[in-house]
């Protein structure tokens, strides 16, 4: 049995971690299909919620939860874990003791959420049978424990722009940095016209020329003074997997 399928079977409630700025991008139909099938309870989660205008998490919020509960939060900003508890709560309604399997692609902030959800307070409890040595239970109440286990969805997506995107590639390991931040700046221009200026403070609306401003403004600059765009790109891949550009 696959680690997913035995996190689903041994689980009473399964968290589904997103990335709130591409919830879609972020989520594993065949793994919520299997979640559903087995009878058992899901909640979206999307995290980074901070990285996201108002409009486009209500815009997501409105489609989302017409599939799962769905919680907004930051673990950033430390927002919405109070409402993830309540969420947990009123899904889960019972009075025993209940399981709660925590899924997701790497770098949507599982571990975080994991971390935040626990508390200060809350020890580690050894594995149970039918898990491996990598899945570990974190007691988070009297009543809860929540099956931490890292990295149990691969991401399996060839599209060089996507897995930049979603941090599975940095930009050291890109074939074409250039072009995927070519593609990153239209994708942000798509989502909010407004981003560019209100991030970097450059005005244009091409591609090509906001990343020479952007080179330019970063000193990054080739012999003559002329926008070192290659290197500027991998900056801004950077600043964009660091979580410093806002859409």
């Amino acid at each position: 049995m696959g680690r997913v399928s035995r996190i689903i079977e041994k689980s009473d409630l399964l968290l589904e971690v997103l990335d709130a700025r591409f919830p879609e991008l972020t989520r594993n139909s065949v793994t919520e299909t299997k979640i559903l099938r087995s009878g058992k309870k899901l909640i979206l989660v999307l995290n980074k919620s901070d990285l996201a205008s108002k409009e486009t998490l209500l815009k997501e919020k409105k489609s989302l939860e017409k599939f799962a509960p769905c919680v907004f939060l930051s673990t950033k900003e430390r927002s919405g874990i109070r409402r993830l508890r309540e969420t947990i709560g009123k899904t889960a309604s019972t009075n025993r003791q209940i399981v709660i399997g925590v899924l997701g692609y790497p770098n949507t902030g599982k571990s975080s959420i994991i971390n935040s959800l626990r508390g200060r307070a809350v020890a580690r409890v050894s594995p149970k049978a039918g898990f491996t040595r990598g899945e570990q239970f974190v007691r988070i109440s009297q009543k809860i424990l929540l099956v931490d286990s890292p990295g149990i969805i691969p991401f399996e997506q060839k599209n060089e722009f996507e897995l930049m995107l979603v941090s599975s590639k940095n930009a050291e390991q890109l074939k074409q940095p250039e072009e995927v931040a070519l593609e990153l700046i239209d994708w942000i221009l798509l989502k909010n016209p407004e981003a560019i200026k209100e991030n970097f403070g450059i005005e244009e609306t091409e591609s090509e020329e906001i990343l020479e401003k952007f080179a330019l403004k970063k000193n990054k600059l080739l012999k003559q003074g002329l926008p070192d765009t290659k290197t500027a790109s991998k900056l801004l891949i950077q600043e964009w997997q660091k979580a410093k550009i806002k859409i």
